[in-house]
């Protein structure tokens, strides 16, 4: 017959034990008394040892190969990008580093200061421009014809982009402990491409490439044949 293993102590058995060894029941007798054997009961009554001091946990190991980039190399590259006066692909170059430039770019999108954003084209507005604009807004709004009023304006505007300067899509990495940089406008002196366009409350037009390089008289002598083809946006 196999022989039954007996279940561990319990915590009512670990009372009765202690109460019966303090009133000086001897351990073979309080084995008797509980139905156990001897063996469990010294083992119940040794003295416990003191608690291992409990080792700090070891950082888990990083897996696959080591960064590319990393240390010295990695510290001089964010901060020549905090400056913001070069892309990624100028950094690589100009730091000489061995590195694609993919490596180069994930390197600086970690840094949680550093973002790669759009530089602004605009002069930033004092207090003073920036109440008379409101203020021309909430005029407008309030007017009593404020429907016919809308309804009579089209809106139109031309965009040209310069291929030798800035033309305001230039980006660059900015140090969010820095002020944001602004471009710096002048006239371009090299190629150029010029589109137009128009909207208003009763649709919009295409878009209007103008050929070749333009200036005032060439622009107004040309735009006005173009905006014929729209007249339906205005008002009737």
């Amino acid at each position: 017959m196999p022989r039954t293993k007996k279940l561990r102590l319990t915590e009512r058995e670990r009372g009765r034990i202690d109460g019966l060894f303090e009133a000086g029941t001897s351990k073979r007798g309080i084995a008797r008394a509980l139905s156990r054997r001897p063996g469990t009961i010294y083992r119940a009554l040794a003295p416990k040892p003191p608690p291992k001091a409990r080792k700090k946990a070891k950082p888990p190991k990083r897996c696959g190969a080591p960064p590319a980039l990393a240390g010295r190399e990695a510290r001089r590259l964010v901060r020549t990008a905090a400056r913001g006066e070069h892309s990624a692909a100028q950094l690589k170059a100009e730091l000489q580093l061995s590195v694609h430039l993919r490596t180069t770019q994930r390197t600086l999108a970690r840094v949680d200061l550093l973002v790669f954003t759009k530089m602004l084209n605009t002069l930033p507005l004092n207090a003073e421009e920036m109440r008379a604009r409101e203020a021309w807004a909430r005029e407008k709004l309030l007017l009593k014809d404020a429907g016919f009023y809308w309804d009579s304006i089209i809106f139109s505007d031309e965009k040209k982009w310069n291929l030798d300067v800035p033309d305001g899509f230039q980006n660059y990495w900015r140090d969010l402990r820095r002020p944001p940089r602004r471009t710096k406008r002048r006239q371009a002196r090299g190629s150029s491409v010029m589109v137009w366009a128009a909207f208003s409350a009763r649709g919009k037009s295409e878009l209007v490439v103008l050929p070749g390089k333009q200036n005032s008289d060439g622009y107004v002598l040309y735009l006005p044949t173009r905006q014929c083809k729209y007249s339906h946006l205005g008002p009737h």
